[in-house]
């Protein structure tokens, strides 16, 4: 059953017409074709300007690098690593103790220097902090992957946890 107040030729429902009574379309340019084309130009070659681009975030408040932080937190890493060698090599009995503890600064260092170029990649840190995070970054990374390495040596040799006391 359908509604018995609308009627089939009812206006109400009808699309407006989009051409007016000369033909032309009501919507389009009201340019002529020979200028319109000279107009395009325009509009493309603003896209290649800086500040045409909204999207782009822009931070007034800019974060200080922190890559010395970055810095300690990998070579302290780095030491607890290089701790471990000496330990794997049985010069001094010191456990595994060390390149376990190791793992945690290596792998904040690597994480946080990760995050720090993404951000400084985006403008919201300093970009003069960018060499030192990068190395930080490069520095987290090997003290971390030392610290496992030497952790998964030792369990595989079956050494102590703990060092041996003299």
């Amino acid at each position: 059953m359908s509604n018995p107040l609308l009627r089939p030729n009812d206006p109400r429902f009808h699309k407006p017409e989009v051409r007016d009574e000369a033909g032309q379309n009501r919507f389009g340019d009201t340019q002529p074709a020979g200028e319109a084309k000279a107009a395009d130009a325009g509009v493309f070659a603003a896209a290649a300007v800086e500040e045409a681009r909204p999207y782009q975030p822009r931070y007034e408040a800019q974060q200080s690098a922190r890559g010395g932080l970055l810095m300690i937190l990998a070579g302290g890493g780095l030491v607890c690593g290089l701790l471990g060698m000496i330990a794997l090599l049985e010069v001094l009995r010191l456990g595994w103790v060390f390149p376990l503890l190791g793992v945690g600064p290596a792998a904040a260092a690597w994480l946080l220097a990760h995050e720090d170029l993404k951000a400084i990649a985006v403008g919201a840190i300093d970009e003069t902090g960018r060499p030192r995070t990068r190395r930080a970054f490069w520095l987290g990374l090997a003290a971390l992957l030392l610290c496992l390495g030497v952790v998964g040596s030792m369990v595989w040799r079956q050494m102590n946890f703990l060092p041996a006391i003299l």
